[in-house]
């Protein structure tokens, strides 16, 4: 399964409404009306964005107004469906009348589970945009990473109303050299390590974001030394399916 997740800022002249709007309801049905070898399409509309962190020196990040998060079987298929004259002819041109192609975040992913203590349905959604500091080998910066990501979905400060959890790996090194020629005005592949979806459940939203994001911070985290944290982002999203996932549920995901 190939997920690939991109991030959009609006072009010139529209405020978020009118992005969130036109990106739901005139792109999203464009594309649900011919999703081709697609999976699933789901849109995150960003609500609210953090950069960096206090230790590292807060950045200002680019603001971007949507993530789209988009699975295929294969690398094969996205292939496919990027070379099918409907996208080439309907999808592409229509990217241009809401989409800043300046400002993209393109991954390539594969994406995997994390076991939670009580899962369920959820209103609030973080994605998290990890980067690597390249103080370790990949090898063993996936390791750390899948072990972070079992000590965050055992934490007892966020177990308790953590629904989901999710691993959105990058797989650059084998994706890049296959990008079909013009998707996404051949914006090149981002340097992020992955990212890591957290759904929520709980009366009081912010006090799970706040916990999250203590708990990525605490010093016997496993990334603890291997982040560029001035490059990370923390985006709390709102998600609407636009292509529902039709594939069986055992073959969705891979499972850490």
């Amino acid at each position: 399964m190939l997920k690939m997740i991109i991030g959009g800022r609006r072009r010139a002249g529209m405020t978020h409404r009118d992005y969130s709007r036109y990106a739901e309801q005139v792109h999203g049905a464009t594309v649900a009306h011919n999703p081709g070898y697609m999976t699933s399409y789901i849109q995150n509309h960003v609500l609210d964005a953090v950069y960096g962190t206090h230790a590292a020196g807060w950045v200002a990040g680019p603001d971007f107004d949507s993530f789209s998060e988009i699975s295929f079987p294969d690398g094969a298929a996205f292939a496919r469906s990027i070379a099918d004259p409907y996208y080439r002819e309907t999808i592409q041109p229509d990217e241009l009348n809401f989409v800043c192609h300046s400002a993209i975040i393109l991954l390539a992913t594969r994406t995997q589970e994390v076991g939670v203590r009580a899962p369920g349905a959820a209103p609030l959604k973080l994605m998290r945009f990890i980067a690597s500091n390249d103080a370790s080998s990949p090898a063993a910066f996936a390791q750390a990473w899948a072990q972070e990501a079992g000590r965050i979905a055992d934490h007892p400060a966020l177990a308790p109303f953590l629904r989901r959890m999710t691993r959105s790996i990058s797989i650059a090194g084998e994706a890049d050299a296959n990008l079909p020629a013009n998707f996404i005005a051949n914006a090149p592949l981002s340097p992020f390590a992955g990212v890591e979806s957290l759904w929520f459940d709980s009366d009081d939203t912010w006090r799970a974001i706040d916990a999250y994001r203590a708990v990525i911070e605490e010093p016997q985290s496993h990334l603890s030394g291997l982040l560029d944290r001035r490059q990370e982002a923390l985006f709390v999203v709102e998600e609407r399916t636009i292509v529902a996932d039709h594939t069986a549920p055992n073959a969705a995901v891979e499972m850490t």
